[in-house]
């Protein structure tokens, strides 16, 4: 009998754990969140994770703190949610960058976006916008184009970092459109905005939502937006479609991530609450008049759009010298 006693020991310690884990998921949530945020305050990504922040705490009944931790790209904030108890009390708010560029350069990360990291929805998709200084004679994107052929490399744009979306953004522009232009990067959105304001820099990929004030108050000069439609808050900029390059698009997606192996039920929890906050008609109003596009979906919905992002950015960055020429998982 004591033979058999001890040999239930463990399969009594796996359905014990189990039965816990459940109830914590029935009960979930039951104290504060943390929402990692991977940008600096006052950005369009965490002005959306703000947003949100306030409604789904209301639905779920628990506080969403932001916390914003920024540095490499995105990866010091996935990072510090990959390594968290999957609880489902401490999700990141990323862009797509996490997963199709920095994974692609080749240096370490100390986790595995793919692996480490489970997507919960995506949030939102934001149009970005090209603009040009007051001073650069084109007012559309075939005039841009144009320009760049006549003197290959005289007209130059900005980014705010070699290997940034913007920086990728425009390297394939320029490859779709035949054209050189130069790279200048900055050391954030700010500084290039300015620098375009002040002439000192032709043309900026920028969110639209921080473009606005610029653009409203005739400081910069918008040439297309990169979505595959027009902008509502920019209904008179043509698209880079419509404009001769049929095959581009630049958008970010902002999604929702979780530790890998959060429980099946806490996730669905979340997918639903997060939902169910971007179809509140305040955060609508808000999200949209910044120019975002609520879009939630499934987890596989979300990788499938990574991944394809990747295999778009993959051979661009590796053209570029940036890049090991990894795939994704």
């Amino acid at each position: 009998m004591s033979f058999a006693f001890i040999g239930l020991r463990p399969l009594l310690a796996i359905l014990c754990c189990a039965f816990i884990t459940t109830v914590q998921a029935a009960d979930y949530p039951t104290r504060p969140i943390t929402l990692v945020v991977a940008v600096q305050a006052g950005t369009a990504g965490d002005l959306v994770g703000r947003v949100l922040a306030e409604s789904v705490g209301n639905k779920l009944g628990q506080r969403i703190v932001v916390e914003n931790i920024v540095g490499a790209g995105g990866a010091i904030g996935a990072q510090r949610v990959a390594r968290a108890n999957p609880d489902g009390y401490t999700l990141a708010l990323l862009n797509n960058g996490v997963h199709t560029i920095l994974p692609n350069m080749g240096q370490p990360m100390g986790f595995d976006p793919w692996t480490d990291l489970a997507p919960v929805t995506l949030l939102v998709e934001t149009a970005s916008v090209l603009i040009a200084s007051p001073n650069l004679k084109a007012n559309s994107l075939r005039e841009l184009i144009a320009l760049a052929k006549a003197e290959p490399n005289k007209l130059n744009y900005a980014s705010v970092a070699f290997g940034s979306p913007q920086h990728l953004a425009m390297e394939e522009l320029k490859a779709e459109a035949g054209i050189e232009m130069t790279h200048v990067p900055y050391r954030g959105g700010a500084q290039a905005t300015l620098a375009i304001a002040q002439s000192e820099v032709d043309v900026f990929w920028i969110n639209t939502s921080v473009a606005l004030p610029f653009v409203q108050a005739g400081k910069v000069r918008p040439l297309a937006v990169g979505s595959r439609q027009r902008v509502p808050v920019l209904p008179d900029v043509p698209t880079v479609r419509e404009q001769g390059l049929p095959n581009y698009e630049y958008t970010g997606l902002y999604t929702l991530f979780a530790p890998a192996h959060t429980p099946d039920p806490i996730m669905a929890t979340l997918s639903k609450a997060f939902a169910d906050g971007l179809a509140d008609p305040k955060v609508l109003a808000i999200l949209k008049q910044q120019g975002f596009t609520p879009h939630p979906s499934t987890a596989a919905e979300v990788t499938q759009m990574l991944r394809e992002e990747n295999a778009k950015l993959a051979p661009i960055m590796k053209q570029i010298g940036m890049t090991t020429g990894t795939e994704a998982k």
